[in-house]
């Protein structure tokens, strides 16, 4: 697909098949924002289709159809075979012919496309000699990716070779490369697996019923997402992603009532943006494993971006009703708990001190002894940031201090939903008591101007209970 910024126009590029049984693209543009473009079966290259824009009104997309075969050449004397000769570096044009994706002798120049000062050129073409001859051709779109990503930028190289035996394509990318999918500003979705297209508007009463078929299916999976098991969630998510993906494509493939366009093209986006984090959150490593994965769904970006959508869609018509399976989402909460508060406390009667001078994070401090195959916190106490404490009791041995600080404490998790990190003191500390003494430990959890302890971070599922 192309465009350029500084026209208003677009160029897109299909697939011959997909010209002839016609299909529809979801572009976007920094100049004209969301495109629903529409291409009916048996579209040829050159033809001109007109798209609502929310910023430029209609905008005229040409569309061009890239064949499998390369183009013929506008003048006689094509050669038919490529001559031995050394060899060249891809995407570098043989005498007389363009960069590929540039316009032969003759041809108007595309929008946005540079000459090369220096060369001796035909109409707005570089020349290099000494190098045989071969044809360029428009790059060709490549298949969606399992995610769709959408990619802006990039160019794709197409050489081809003709011989006696057939004809051979050569190109880099691959169908998840950006140039498989984009030129010059616009980024794309669909292709060969997108849904059969509409091709004409649907009517309000039909639109109505296509949004509540889709919200319902939606909300069918993914409410099993809401819980506070991570493992349960992450168990719900491929269902729920897969539907959430499949619906978007459905409403891409759906031509909405006019003034929907702009809105139902952003919501086909939104949607699909929500199916890929679903299956993200429940895959990603959690930085916080006290935070809840349907959370951090509901107060994602995309979610968001749904709601609003949603209300776009609403305020074109009320009956245009979406998005009841996406509840609000939740305010972010801080809870605390008191300055030396325990959360766990196995042992104590000993003689030795912890003192402990805290930073500006609120932090649990837990003192774990280094003996044993998988050793367990003797006492976990909470400081608050900038606070002291000074945990008494300590009984003698060698012990390891680990700290856990963050954000919003979750009582029935025992851990911060927000902005974690997890530590340790690399040093232990060792607590004794004699007749006339006993260990005083007093450690800072702040970096300090000639301190003497160092730390490491550790990972969370690792974290001693």
């Amino acid at each position: 697909m192309t465009g350029d910024p500084g026209f208003q126009s677009a160029v897109i590029e299909v697939p011959q098949a997909e010209a002839a049984a016609g299909t529809t693209r979801q572009v976007w543009s920094p100049t004209h924002g969301p495109l629903h473009v529409v291409i009916p079966p048996g579209t040829v290259d050159g033809a001109v289709v007109w798209a609502q824009s929310q910023t430029a009104g209609n905008v005229p997309v040409t569309i061009r159809v890239s064949s499998p075969f390369p183009p013929p050449q506008p003048y006689s004397g094509a050669p038919v075979s490529v001559p031995p000769g050394p060899d060249y570096a891809p995407g570098q044009p043989y005498p007389g012919q363009p960069y590929p994706g540039q316009p032969f002798a003759g041809q108007p120049q595309y929008p946005g496309q540079p000459q090369y000062p220096g060369q001796p050129q035909y109409p707005g073409q570089p020349q290099y000699p000494g190098q045989p001859q071969a044809l360029a051709g428009p790059p060709q779109a490549g298949a969606r990716s399992s995610r769709r990503t959408a990619v802006i930028g990039g160019s794709i190289v197409v050489l081809l070779a003709l011989g006696c035996c057939g004809i051979v394509r050569v190109f880099s990318g691959g169908d998840d490369s950006p140039e498989a999918g984009n030129r010059n500003g616009i980024a794309a979705t669909g292709g060969t697996n997108a849904p059969k297209v509409a091709t004409d508007p649907l009517t309000p009463e039909q639109y109505v019923k296509v949004l509540a078929a889709s919200d319902t299916a939606i909300g069918t999976s993914f409410k099993k997402l809401n819980t506070a098991d991570g493992a349960a969630f992450a168990k719900a998510a491929p269902a729920a992603a897969t539907t959430i993906r499949a619906e978007a494509d459905k409403l891409r493939a759906t031509l909405p009532p006019a003034g929907a366009a702009a809105a139902h093209g952003q919501l086909a986006l939104e949607l699909e943006s929500l199916g890929d984090m679903v299956d993200e959150t429940a895959s990603a490593k959690q930085e916080c494993p006290a935070a809840s994965p349907w959370a951090t769904v509901l107060q994602s970006g995309w979610a968001d971006g749904i709601r609003e959508d949603a209300k776009k869609l609403a305020a074109t018509d009320p009956k245009y009703k979406f998005g009841t399976f996406l509840p609000a989402a939740p305010k972010e909460t801080k809870n605390r708990l008191k300055n030396g508060t325990f959360i766990k406390r196995t042992s104590s009667g000993g003689s030795g001190h912890l003192k402990i001078k805290n930073g500006a994070a609120d932090t649990t401090v837990s003192l774990v002894p280094t003996k044993g195959k998988n050793p367990k916190a003797v006492l976990t106490v909470y400081v608050r940031g900038g606070g002291t404490f000074t945990a008494k009791g300590v009984r003698d041995g060698t012990y390891r201090v680990y700290t856990a600080s963050g954000v919003d404490w979750n009582k029935a998790k025992k851990g911060f939903t927000r902005d974690c990190s997890f530590s340790k003191f690399d040093d232990t500390f060792k607590f004794s008591t004699t007749a006339v003494s006993a260990s005083i430990w007093t450690i800072t959890l702040t970096p300090v101007i000639g301190g003497n302890a160092s730390t490491s971070d550790v990972d969370p599922k690792s974290f001693p209970g």
